[in-house]
């Protein structure tokens, strides 16, 4: 593989050409090394069409035309680009434009941007789905870890074994003193001992046959409970197939055996305690994102309020933006890509759902929008924002930045000291306007991507100059970097002025659109330089 665009970071998505057929396809340089390190081919194309080859098989859901694999990568967010050998096929997705060679049936899942993971969701509250770290069983917190025969046991056992481990162990019951034999994951669920389950089943066996022979009236619960005509004094307990009235404390009659009531309750309570529990994982609580499209259901009169998220019925949701509508299961709203909208493709848990101030800030010059990338996602290109205060501070930031509390850098005041700040406004008083913490690029910059200035004036005629100031604290050792960040501003053909501090050492950089002047911390004097740097470059 050869890289066509530089490779920003190991994880970073990078655009490279394959040496051997030229396809072109998106792929972070860690995922290069690791097939390099297992003698995998790391282009697609190569790899599973060698593997049709190699198999001697054609894979029977190939289609037969150029038109049929067009339709099929267009249903799933892609762009077809044409056949590559026998199984593979050269698509870009249009939601993130990354290029990929796959074969059809991975194109049915559609591109990764849009499987945004529900692990990674802040919206969903009270998750019963959150996959939990492997804990090991003698940190659990298990009442079985009282159960551990150590005699029996060997300690590397007792250290390593996980909470969910199959092995079978000894374990010595704390009640009656037996041993047996288990696997940790049934003790670890629920601790059981043999003897003592059975020691319960000879009581139980005792205790029915008791309640056979005593009757409902002799039950005080059961007693007050009855509203049947029967006389309860010839009604047993236990042992008998017919059911009963009875009045539970809420008002509720159910008819139902005597037994049954007397362990479970009335059936209406309870129902409606389940009904409670589970309001608690209805769709509106968990996931109200996907709520808040509900349309109708196709049966029943239910509503977001009154389904889990894991409902199999189907539902008519509508997006409000586009207006689309379509039928899908509440389940599978919450699976596989989990599109907010199946028709422009937008995504669950997107950018502009969870930080919609954030959203506003989002450029249009992007090639997607908020509704498309997460929060913490990546992506091919490095999103532009534009300030909510001054349109005119625009900016590349990741999202992951952004998420995590970045502001515009030329209105943020944190992490300027005082004198940058004064020399800042200065600068806009000398020359009317000026920009502070812009971020600059070029093709011709060599040590980094990017620089970000200090101070950016625009100059009559298109230039720009660039003010840097260097404090004689922070730049003491840092010689190197200043001298490398002016060479790349000017060889990218701005104008730079450095105020280098006192004791400052001068760069010794050679150039008619470069001029140093030395500065003192102990008598500043913003507007005296910024005249002084306003006379040389326009008198």
């Amino acid at each position: 593989m050869e890289a066509v665009e530089p490779v920003r970071t190991a994880t970073t998505a990078a655009l490279m050409q394959c040496s051997t057929c030229g396809t072109r396809a998106h792929h972070p340089l860690d995922y290069v090394i690791s097939k390099n390190a297992r003698g995998e081919a790391v282009c697609r194309a190569c790899y599973w069409n060698r593997w049709t080859r190699d198999s001697h098989l054609l894979s029977a859901a190939e289609p037969a035309t150029v038109e049929d694999a067009r339709a099929h990568a267009d249903k799933n967010g892609y762009e077809y680009l044409g056949a590559v050998g026998a199984s593979a096929h050269h698509v870009r997705c249009r939601a993130c434009g990354k290029l990929s060679a796959q074969r059809l049936g991975d194109i049915a899942w559609g591109c990764a941007c849009s499987r945004n993971t529900k692990s990674a969701s802040e919206t969903r509250v009270n998750s019963t789905k959150s996959r939990t770290p492997t804990v090991r069983f003698k940190d659990s917190g298990a009442t079985a870890v009282a159960w551990w025969d150590h005699s029996r046991n060997s300690q590397a056992d007792f250290d390593s074994a996980s909470q969910a481990a199959t092995r079978r162990v000894g374990w010595v019951c704390p009640a009656c003193g037996h041993r047996f034999t288990a696997s940790v994951r049934e003790m670890a669920d629920r601790p059981a001992c043999p003897r003592c389950a059975k020691a319960r089943k000879a009581a139980w066996d005792v205790e029915y046959a008791r309640l056979k022979t005593t009757m409902v009236a002799e039950h005080p619960v059961l007693a007050a409970a009855w509203d049947d005509p029967e006389d309860p004094a010839t009604v047993p307990i236990a042992g008998g197939w017919q059911l009963y009235r009875f009045r539970c404390p809420n008002g509720h009659h159910p008819k139902i055996s005597p037994h049954t009531y007397m362990q479970s309750g009335c059936p209406h309570c309870l129902a409606a305690q389940t009904r409670k529990s589970q309001l608690e994982r209805s769709l509106a609580k968990l996931w109200p994102e996907i709520a808040a499209q509900w349309v109708s259901a196709k049966e029943g009169k239910l509503t977001p309020e009154t389904v889990t998220d894991t409902s199999k019925h189907v539902v008519l949701w509508r997006d409000a933006h586009c207006g689309y509508e379509w039928e899908e299961s509440v389940r599978d709203r919450n699976k596989y890509q989990r599109f907010r909208c199946p028709q422009c493709r937008t995504i669950l848990d997107s950018l502009a759902y969870q930080y919609p101030l954030l959203a506003r800030e989002w450029s249009p010059n992007n090639p997607t929008t908020a509704w498309h990338v997460r929060p913490h996602g990546t992506t091919l290109f490095e999103p532009e924002w534009v300030c909510p205060n001054n349109d005119a501070h625009v900016w590349p930031a990741t999202l992951t930045s952004r998420t995590n509390g970045s502001d515009c850098p030329e209105c943020r005041e944190i992490g300027k000291s005082v004198v940058e700040l004064n020399h800042f406004a200065a600068a806009k008083t000398a020359f009317g306007s000026a920009r502070s913490g812009v971020k600059l690029r070029s093709d011709r910059f060599t040590r980094r991507p990017a620089w970000t200035a200090d101070i950016t004036v625009e100059l009559p005629g298109g230039q720009t100059l660039v003010i840097e100031y260097d404090g004689s604290y922070w730049h003491r050792d840092k010689a190197d970097i200043d001298r490398a960040k002016s060479l790349d501003l000017l060889a990218a053909g701005h104008r730079l002025v450095r105020l280098r501090e006192d004791p400052l050492a001068p760069l010794d950089i050679d150039d008619s659109s470069y001029v140093e002047f030395i500065v003192y911390s102990t008598a500043p004097d913003p507007a005296g330089v910024m005249e002084r740097i306003r006379e040389h470059w326009l008198a």
